[in-house]
């Protein structure tokens, strides 16, 4: 199931690569938040869906409509993509601030487009390290999941892909790389 949710985000993201519909990308630098429809949770959900921040974790939140009783994989697979897109959102935005906040703090002839697609791998590669934290559906055939990522998990990604990025030096570990600064990653990650 892990590798279909994964094959199935895959396939949004490049289907929205491919006829520009920043909606539907995860990694668009589309300012229009407009398009992207908010997921909202009714009332009677319980606390665990409701309270959407886990310490040490980044959530995302995932859902689908009209949900089919004789194929409740598919609807499960369905809330699961809308979930993985919105972690993978959230991950890569919060990736490339805090590589481009390292980058003006040291000057590197690291491009920009090198960071967007060092942000894209490590989004990527997120959505294999995410766990569900469950499912619920409502009376009116919406099931809603929630899944969650490690941040201590996914600072040490931005560390190992930051070693790639820039020449290691003195200022890389300092500011990216010593166990100092992957706290203060993680409390980044986390906001």
């Amino acid at each position: 199931m892990k590798k279909s949710f994964i094959l199935s985000v895959l396939i949004i993201s490049l289907f929205g690569g491919c006829f520009s519909f920043s909606s539907l990308n995860p990694f668009s630098d589309s300012k229009d938040d407009e398009n992207r429809v908010k997921i909202e949770i009714p009332d009677e959900a319980p606390i665990w869906l409701k309270e959407q921040k886990e310490k040490n974790n980044i959530v995302a939140l995932g859902a689908t409509k009209n949900v089919n009783q004789e194929q409740p994989k598919l609807s499960k697979q369905k809330a699961l993509i809308s979930a993985g897109h919105n972690l993978s959102r959230k991950v890569y935005i919060k990736t490339m601030k805090i590589l481009k906040n390292y980058l003006e703090k040291v000057p590197s002839k690291v491009f920009e487009k090198d960071l967007r697609k060092e942000a894209e791998q490590i989004a990527l590669k997120s959505l294999d390290k995410a766990k569900i934290i469950g499912f619920w559906e409502n009376n009116k055939k919406q099931l809603f999941t929630l899944i969650k990522l490690d941040t201590s998990t996914l600072a040490e990604d931005i560390q190992l892909s930051s070693k790639k990025l820039f020449n290691v030096d003195y200022h890389l570990y300092e500011n990216i790389l010593s166990n100092r600064a992957k706290a203060q990653i993680m409390r980044q990650l986390e906001e």
